[in-house]
């Protein structure tokens, strides 16, 4: 299945060196735009400022995170931005964001390393402006500064760390093409023939969880199964898409499912059992919408408690091979709410 991420821009808008321009991207998307014309406001004035001379309120800074601090393990000119500093009219340098980039820029001191002043940008009060009203606009530029600035997600870290060859990466995206998917809105990630993905994150809980070729095995048979009738083009889609995509959810499911299958075979458990329920998956589960499958489940309990749905819905199926009760206790497949009750 060819990837069907659709770019903003054509391909022939791509350079050979694969840089696009920003005015042709914005060309792409500025009939979905709703922005006032014009601009407002000030540049930030910038310059150089010392870590050791400025001041924090702790009524608009985040707390201090040391875990972030030490994530960075020392101080790269390269990849710290500039911080937002508030000239108070009494002269106080009071930092509106970065704190943490300063703090490091300490710390990368103890050794003996010379302080250097860093890059900022200040915002200066007029004399007659009140602490109150500095703090005020403080809080405006710190709040725009982490409000509206789109961090970026998992995914996007993976695609970029790609670039660098950083190694959780570069095994990211060996496990996308061993599944034989790729994670859908995204490109430059995962097999472009593969099958899209519906968000990762429980794709990515399964493999911590059950390893990489039962994902794969899980990831296959929901790609086989997306292509019937009923889960690609289910009642009341009129006008809309085809929907190409495994749910990343589902995989959890289904991976959670074959775990239990495989170990409990392994046992010695699952004597005509595990015939049953593969044939139930294959051939069943798509003669009910997919939704039946994943619709009300969420959080950490979605992979045991979507497994018991299709072992229950399997049960009740005449031609079926029963796995009870005890069995699915004896490996851990309890609904969690059911058995916090008792």
């Amino acid at each position: 299945m060819k990837n069907q991420n659709t770019s903003h821009l054509d391909a022939e808008e791509t350079r050979s060196d694969g840089l696009v321009s920003l005015e042709s991207i914005f060309n792409a998307i500025k009939h979905k735009l709703k922005i006032e014309p014009g601009k407002i406001g000030q540049w930030l004035r910038p310059g150089l400022v010392s870590s050791r001379e400025l001041f924090v309120t702790h009524k608009i800074q985040r707390d201090l995170s040391t875990q972030q601090i030490n994530s960075y393990g020392q101080f790269n000119r390269m990849f710290a931005r500039p911080i937002v500093v508030g000239v108070r009219p009494n002269g106080t340098l009071v930092c509106d964001d970065g704190q943490h980039t300063a703090i490091l820029e300490m710390a990368s001191c103890v050794g003996g390393e010379l302080p250097e002043q860093l890059p900022a940008y200040f915002i200066d009060h007029p004399s007659d402006r009140s602490d109150e009203e500095c703090e005020k606009i403080e809080a405006e530029v710190f709040y725009a500064y982490n409000s509206y600035r789109k961090d970026p997600s998992y995914v996007d870290r993976m695609k970029a760390g790609l670039a660098f060859e950083l190694p959780e990466a570069v095994e990211y995206n060996k496990n996308l093409f061993k599944c034989g998917i790729y994670i859908e809105g995204y490109d430059y990630l995962g097999d472009p023939d593969g099958t899209p993905m519906e968000g990762e994150y429980q794709w990515r809980s399964a493999i911590k969880n059950f390893g990489i070729d039962i994902v794969k095995k899980s990831c296959e048979t929901l790609s086989k199964l997306q292509e019937h009738e009923n889960w690609k083009t289910p009642k009341g889609l009129k006008g809309k898409k085809e929907v190409l995509s495994i749910r990343a959810d589902m995989v959890l499911m289904l991976s959670t499912l074959y775990d239990f299958v495989e170990k409990a075979k392994i046992d010695g458990k699952m004597k005509y059992k595990d015939i049953s329920i593969n044939n139930f998956i294959d051939n069943k589960l798509t003669e009910q919408v997919r939704k039946t499958w994943y619709g009300g489940i969420s959080g950490a309990s979605t992979g045991i408690i979507g497994a018991l749905r299709i072992i229950n819905e399997h049960n009740k199926y005449p031609q079926s091979t029963n796995i009870g009760t005890e069995l699915l206790k004896k490996y851990g497949l309890v609904d969690p709410i059911v058995y916090k009750s008792k």
